[in-house]
């Protein structure tokens, strides 16, 4: 439920809330064995319900000056137990049965609250935006692994809080009819509130930067768009990221670019049958760097120190540079809300 209400015809105040009630339950599930092993049976049979009857958001748009807003967000959130394969997501259904038997106890819905201030300004020549926010998780799971290299042993724990503040920031500069000019620039500063304890004693993890969140991104982008067709050169940097929850083995951070070219069967503007209806277009795009670097990290979860982190096989290297052409199915037209999402 949501209304907003209007006190003077530049400034919209927001009021709302929303209720959750989910249950998430797994049925019978086969581990192949001779793939993972005499690992035991995967968690089965089991359910876990959230019940969120009050989960406020209140908001403000002020247009100060013609073409510039400032606006102001506060909400809570839940994020509902995801029904996952074994060791595939933060779940606490994608570990072992022994390991949910362990953990049962100590697991909690994942909530948050996020603060959020922002300006924007739009005109005919440039957009820019920034944003800054604070986002407080109360028992946040995460996925820690350990044991043998080969399909180490995941269990999902309530790593209790975890504090994020950072700043987005967007320019976009149009000197020319359909000729843009981007870029964007972020900071997130992650962090556990609490130090971690397990059958190794207690590992100083308050402070660190989440693992698998780079602190800085950046992307640059030059596209042009002539009739149906649309040419890009970009440039992508990702931040180093924590590996181990203690902070002590890190990725390095790594520079990607891109150019591309794509022809638009069907613009997300057009409303016409074209083509079925399904196809937004043909993407042809080359890697320009060459460059080696780890596209996904916890795979099969994080582990908490450097010391057992060569022996996790929780990384996948990014493929070298390539051609790549494929259609590129239309999903949903409509914007993503603003906000923290989970």
């Amino acid at each position: 439920m949501q209304d907003t209400y209007r006190p003077i015809r530049n400034l919209a105040l927001h009021f709302g809330f929303k209720s959750v009630l989910n249950t998430t339950r797994v049925g019978d599930g086969y581990l192949n064995q001779s793939y993972y092993g005499n690992i035991g049976n995967i968690t089965s049979g089991e359910s876990q319900t959230i019940a969120k009857p009050f989960l406020p958001h209140i908001g403000e748009d002020w247009t100060f000056l013609k073409n510039h807003e400032l606006f102001i967000d506060i909400s809570e959130n839940v994020h509902t137990y995801a029904e996952s394969d074994f060791k595939l997501s933060n779940s606490p259904f994608a570990v072992t049965q022994d390991a949910y038997n362990n953990s049962r106890n100590s697991i909690r819905p994942e909530t948050a609250w996020t603060y959020a201030i922002g300006y924007r300004y739009h005109d005919r020549l440039l957009n820019a935006s920034v944003y800054a926010y604070r986002t407080n998780f109360n028992n946040r799971l995460q996925q820690v692994s350990s044991g043998p290299a080969v399909n180490p042993v995941s269990t999902v724990a309530n790593v209790d809080g975890v504090t994020m503040n950072g700043v987005d920031a967007a320019l976009i500069i149009t000197p020319l009819r359909n000729l843009a000019i981007t870029n964007s620039i972020s900071y997130n500063h992650a962090v556990y509130d609490n130090n971690m304890t397990d059958s190794d004693g207690t590992h100083l993890t308050r402070g660190q930067q989440v693992v698998n969140y780079p602190r800085f991104m950046y992307k640059a982008r030059l596209s042009y768009d002539w009739r149906a067709l649309s040419f890009y050169i970009d440039g992508n940097y990702v931040g180093q990221r924590n590996y181990s929850y203690d902070g002590d083995y890190r990725v390095p951070g790594y520079w990607l670019s891109n150019l591309g070219l794509q022809w638009h069967a069907k613009k997300t503007t057009d409303t016409s049958p074209r083509l079925g209806g399904f196809l937004r277009g043909l993407p042809l795009s080359f890697n320009l760097t060459n460059t080696r670097y780890i596209a996904t990290m916890g795979e099969n979860g994080n582990p908490m120190t450097a010391s057992s982190a060569y022996t996790d096989q929780s990384m996948l290297i990014a493929p070298p540079p390539a051609w790549r052409l494929a259609p590129s199915r239309r999903i949903s037209d409509s914007p993503l809300p603003r906000g923290i999402m989970f």
